[in-house]
């Protein structure tokens, strides 16, 4: 179990890179974000009254709507 967990587990400037990557608009780097959260994710998905795919949908459109606001924030210089 801890070699998964291991195999999770990124630097921060490694996480940092990958949200310039999904500024730019990589796809691929965007869906290696939400593979790092999937276990919370799922874990989440179970304190919301709706269907547990459709609430990991919610979930995960929400978390990458805000992504992309944060990542807004740190084009204009405020964050990072």
């Amino acid at each position: 179990m801890e070699k998964e967990n291991a195999q999770r587990v990124i630097s921060d400037a490694e996480f940092v890179q990958l949200l310039k990557l999904v500024r730019s608009g990589d796809q691929e780097a965007m869906y290696r974000i939400l593979q790092l959260f999937e276990e919370d994710i799922q874990k989440t998905s179970r304190y919301i009254r709706m269907s547990r795919e459709d609430a990991v949908q919610s979930i995960v459109t929400d978390f990458m709507e805000e992504l992309r606001q944060e990542l807004k924030t740190v084009k204009s210089g405020q964050w990072i």
